[in-house]
C-alpha cells in the first residue's frame, strides 16, 4: 500500500513537470511569433543609392584599320560650342580628363586616339612591323623620319601612315577652324624653357613669354600672334611658333603653320590636372573674343 502511494505521488510530480515544460515551450513559441510579427509591422528602411551627376556629353568610337590593327578615335561631344580638342598620345591622360571636365561645363568636342595606352602606334603589314609617333605624320618629311627613328620604313608603310594622317586632317578635323591639341609632359623632359634663347628648340619660336611664378612644364604653344598676346597677357607661359623657320618634324603645329590654320597646344605636366583645367577655361575666354 505504501509502495502504491509513493508511485502515485511520483506520477503526479512527473505530470506536473511535463505540463510546466510544455507551458514554458509554448510561451517561448508565442513570444517568438509576436516578436516576428512586430518586426514585420515596422516600416522597412529603404536604402537610397546616390546617383552620380549625369553628363550631357555623347561618346562614340570611330574605328580605323591600320595594317593588322584597328585604331579607335574616341569622341566626347557636348555640342554647345564648336571648339574641338585633339589628344594624339594615348599615354597623356591628364589632358583628356581635364578636357572632359571643361566640356561638361562649357561645351566642346574631344577627339582622342586610343592606341593600347602607348604614345606611339604600332602595326604590321605584309609581315613587317612598323611604328610611328602620331604627332609626327602631317608632312612627308615627318612620316619618313618618325618611321625610321622608331623602326622599319618602306613606301608601303609610308602610304599607310600618310593615309592615317589624311583621315585625321581631312575627315575628323575638316570643319575645325581652330585646332586645340592636348599634351602632357614629364618633369625635366620637355618644357617652354626648351624654346628660349639657348634652348634646343630656340629656332622654332619667334617669341617666348616666361612667367617665373609658373611651372615651365605648363605652357601654351600657338601659331598666331593674337593668341600669343592674349594668353601671355593672362600670365601664362606662352610661345609663338616661327611658321617660316620651324623645323619640319611632321607635327600638327608645323602642318597648321604651313596651312595658316589656328593651332593652340595646351601643354601641362602629367598629374597637373587642376592647372590644365584652369588653362583650358582661360583659353575658352580667349577663343570667345578672337
Amino acid at each position: 500500500m505504501k509502495y502504491k502511494r509513493s508511485l502515485s505521488k511520483c506520477n503526479s510530480i512527473s505530470l506536473k513537470l511535463i505540463v510546466n515544460i510544455v507551458l514554458k515551450r509554448t510561451l517561448v513559441f508565442v513570444f517568438i511569433i509576436q516578436l516576428v510579427s512586430s518586426c514585420s509591422d515596422q516600416p522597412k528602411k529603404v536604402t537610397q543609392v546616390k546617383q552620380s551627376p549625369q553628363s550631357n556629353s555623347n561618346t562614340h568610337k570611330i574605328p580605323y584599320i591600320l595594317g593588322d590593327q584597328t585604331i579607335y578615335f574616341n569622341t566626347y561631344d557636348n555640342s554647345n560650342k564648336k571648339i574641338t580638342y585633339f589628344n594624339m598620345h594615348d599615354d597623356e591622360n591628364t589632358s583628356v580628363e581635364a578636357a572632359k571636365s571643361v566640356i561638361d561645363k562649357v561645351g566642346g568636342k574631344l577627339i582622342e586616339i586610343k592606341a593600347s595606352g602607348d604614345r606611339n602606334i604600332s602595326f604590321n603589314y605584309q609581315g613587317m612591323p612598323y611604328k610611328f609617333d602620331p604627332n609626327r605624320i602631317y608632312t612627308p618629311n615627318g612620316v619618313k623620319k618618325t618611321m625610321q627613328d622608331l623602326g622599319h620604313y618602306s613606301q608601303e608603310g609610308d602610304s599607310i601612315v600618310t593615309g592615317f594622317a589624311h583621315f585625321i586632317v581631312d575627315s575628323l578635323l575638316i570643319n575645325t577652324k581652330k585646332i586645340v591639341t592636348l599634351h602632357n609632359n614629364t618633369e625635366g623632359n620637355y618644357s617652354i624653357e626648351s624654346y628660349k634663347k639657348g634652348g634646343i628648340y630656340e629656332n622654332d619660336a619667334s617669341a617666348v613669354f616666361l612667367n617665373s611664378l609658373q611651372d615651365p612644364d605648363d605652357f601654351f604653344y600657338v601659331t598666331e600672334d593674337s593668341y600669343f598676346k592674349a594668353l601671355s597677357k593672362k600670365g601664362y607661359n606662352t610661345l609663338l611658333q616661327d611658321n617660316s623657320n620651324v623645323n619640319d618634324d611632321g607635327s600638327l603645329s608645323v602642318y597648321c603653320g604651313y596651312k595658316n590654320i589656328v593651332y593652340i597646344n595646351v601643354e601641362a605636366q602629367k598629374g597637373h590636372l587642376e592647372v590644365q583645367k584652369e588653362m583650358l577655361f582661360s583659353l575658352q575666354e580667349v577663343l570667345d573674343t578672337l
